[in-house]
């Protein structure tokens, strides 16, 4: 069998990061129950991933910000947002750092520990821990998603109806 390196010279083997799922986290309940935007969202959030031996250096420095998402193949901010909130509320995912003005809310999965990041994360996940988080085995009820709020039709100033001038009485 040829080595690595004489494939990769060879041009037989593409250059690039590879993602294992652990069969564990692919056959429990929670990730069956996502929906295909939510997979799809999982795959996105893995090419982020950097690895070392021994496993992610930046789980938990995630983001799933629109400007990063869309170039992905995400239609719209709705359908991104909903498969986040899925992928929440199946604890595939946890949010590391709450977003704000002028910084991004980060996330990590939790079948891995999550890295301490530079210190750029909230509380608890500040300090670094061995520990994965493991709220993916957690039998959670179905996702239902948030309502979409109606909106009040917008009125304009230009399309108020006249205003009639009162006549005084006839003399």
């Amino acid at each position: 069998m040829p080595s690595q390196s004489r494939l990769r010279a060879k041009g037989r083997r593409e250059a690039g990061a590879f993602h294992a799922l652990p069969a564990a986290v692919l056959d429990a309940p929670n990730f069956i129950a996502l929906s295909p935007k939510g997979c799809k969202l999982v795959f996105d959030l893995l090419r982020q991933l950097r690895l070392k031996k021994g496993g992610p250096i930046n789980n938990g420095d995630l983001a799933i910000a629109w400007t990063l998402m869309q170039p992905n193949g995400w239609g719209s901010k709705q359908q991104l947002y909903q498969a986040r909130d899925e992928l929440e509320h199946y604890g595939v995912i946890v949010r590391t750092r709450q977003g704000g003005r002028h910084k991004a809310s980060l996330y990590a999965f939790t079948w891995w520990a999550v890295n301490e990041c530079g210190g750029k994360l909230d509380p608890p996940y500040n300090i670094e821990r061995p520990v994965p988080p493991g709220t993916w085995k957690d039998p959670k009820p179905p996702f239902e998603p948030r309502p979409k709020t109606e909106t009040v039709p917008r009125q304009s100033y230009q399309c108020a109806p006249p205003v009639v001038p009162i006549r005084a009485g006839r003399r």
